[in-house]
């Protein structure tokens, strides 16, 4: 069993979030989206980037993140099996932009959504839910009370995702009700949306319930997190799946067909 060196000088616990109303004074004009990469001048950046910005015409303001180098000082040296050392740069890569980076560009506006993109991305057709493009729904979905208050993280893609036996449905009015978002368990973090409030101490309350059986990549952590905790996260667009067969579900999938993983 492998075992990531981490530093719990973040463990803290994970505060209730109030059900208060949001203000309108709250609401974000123009979200951040963060594209982790190794290169920002590479074809899967711009690729990555151009499919964002199809799907999510004007919508995000998109950062190129870089991720952790195999050979930082963090990461455990004297191993020598680079699926380690891969797992280890998307931990702290995440780490990075959990605690440190989205809570400090989101000053003053804790409630504030960012999002989370690999650098293999792909989105489904919107026009499977009779649209032009995803912004509305997904503006539905940032402001439901349920997700931004009390969750404030969800999928916009997931793997092999598990329910409930009481799975709760938010079904997005304005797509005519096909696009569904169920509450689920599961694998990838190739896309995902959080809050300043929740990612200044996400990895410190996953990592709380720590070891587990799968200590592997951290959507494996995560996974195990849901399952030990009954805390399920909505997936945005549960009842697309694609590539059929495939495993994804969501808006967002992981193009095997054209990028290969970096982390498995």
């Amino acid at each position: 069993m492998v075992y990531f060196l981490v530093n719990y000088k973040y463990l803290t616990s994970d505060s209730t979030i109030p059900a208060t109303q949001i203000s309108q004074e709250k609401i974000q004009v123009q979200p951040k989206a963060y594209i982790i990469t190794a290169d920002c001048n590479s074809a899967r950046f711009n690729s990555t980037k151009d499919n964002i910005e199809h799907a999510f015409p004007n919508f995000f303001e998109i950062i190129c993140f870089l991720s952790i180098p195999l050979n930082d000082s963090r990461i455990y040296s004297a191993s020598s099996a680079i699926l380690f050392k891969k797992w280890s740069s998307n931990l702290l890569t995440f780490i990075d932009l959990w605690t440190y980076v989205i809570p400090t560009h989101s000053v003053g506006n804790e409630l504030q959504w960012s999002f989370i993109f690999e650098d293999d991305v792909n989105f489904c057709k919107p026009s499977e839910v009779y649209l032009k493009n995803f912004i509305s729904p997904l503006q539905e979905m940032m402001s439901h009370p349920g997700v931004q208050l009390k969750d404030g993280f969800f999928y916009l893609g997931i793997c092999g995702p598990e329910y409930s036996n009481h799975t709760e449905t938010i079904i997005l009015k304005d797509t005519n009700s096909t696009l569904i978002s169920k509450r689920n368990y599961g694998y990838c973090l190739h896309a995902t949306a959080i809050t300043a409030k929740r990612s200044l101490t996400f990895w410190s309350t996953i990592a709380s319930y720590r070891p587990n059986a799968n200590e592997k990549s951290l959507d494996y952590q995560l996974r195990e997190f849901s399952m030990k905790s009954t805390n399920y996260f909505y997936t945005f667009g549960s009842n697309f799946h694609y590539p059929p067969g495939s495993g994804h579900f969501g808006v967002a999938f992981q193009d095997r067909g054209k990028f290969w993983s970096t982390v498995t």
